[in-house]
């Protein structure tokens, strides 16, 4: 049996603003297996991001658990954990300082990380072939790259520290077609090569049936349906879901 990567039990946050408290996630719980792609649909406002955010430690839940690999994430243990969970962003430009070129931006993250220089650059390098990126690109600043470019570099840079869950928060929503293509097309041969679990969250359901193993859908905060991908697109059973397949056609 495939070991359990990632559980999230119960999990709550609400935020409040000028005397207003919205629920962004509620109650949310779910397993994610080791070399499974799990895959959460909703629109925007439906909590997905900041689902991604508190599983990575970023903001911290008001209520329920999170596990990596059997441990509990808490304040006392993100750090030691953020090795081996990682996260590709929506915008690739973001990971990155303008400033220094992307190579520093990547020997930088891998310091970060505790990954000694030299073996630091061989895992940029083996990963540039992976990700089918000449070295090149190291002495070239962000807005001298593409966004597939980026996007690619991007992670990379979550790879580095060889991660058990990778988390894809609209990482190709910001590309075009072609190129989010091939993002997808990427992820999935890292899968089937480096067994790595993923979280894939996007707004577009085909999509995510498309890379996914299983769905979760999510709305107004909670998680209303998951099941097998093939299976939840063909005959979902909650009306949200419905309404998601019935705006793509």
């Amino acid at each position: 049996m495939a070991e359990t990567v990632l559980a999230v039990k119960d999990l709550c946050k609400t935020f409040r603003k000028d005397g207003v408290e919205t629920e962004a996630v509620k109650n949310v719980s779910f397993g994610l297996s080791e070399g499974e792609i799990l895959g959460i649909a909703g629109e925007s406002g439906s909590g997905k991001s900041t689902l991604s955010r508190l599983c990575m430690g970023l903001i911290r839940p008001d209520s329920g658990e999170i596990y990596i690999c059997g441990e509990r994430l808490g304040k006392d243990t993100v750090k030691s954990l953020r090795p081996k969970i990682q996260m590709v962003f929506q915008n690739p430009a973001d990971t990155f300082n303008p400033a220094y070129s992307v190579g520093a931006g990547l020997m930088g993250a891998g310091s970060y990380l505790g990954i000694e220089k030299q073996l630091c650059r061989e895992k940029i390098s083996g990963l540039l072939k992976t990700t089918g990126l000449q070295e090149s690109v190291l002495k070239r600043r962000p807005k001298e790259l593409s966004g597939g470019q980026l996007q690619r570099l991007a992670i990379v840079r979550a790879l580095l520290c060889e991660p058990r869950v990778l988390i894809a928060d609209e990482a190709v929503s910001s590309l075009d077609v072609s190129v989010s293509a091939n993002i997808i097309n990427l992820l999935s041969d890292l899968r089937e090569s480096l067994g790595i679990a993923m979280l894939f969250i996007s707004h577009d359901l085909a999509l995510i049936g498309h890379i996914s193993d299983r769905v979760g859908v999510m709305y107004k905060g909670s998680l209303v349906e998951t099941g097998a991908a093939e299976e939840l697109l063909r005959s979902p059973s909650h009306e949200y879901t419905k309404r998601l397949l019935d705006a793509r056609l």
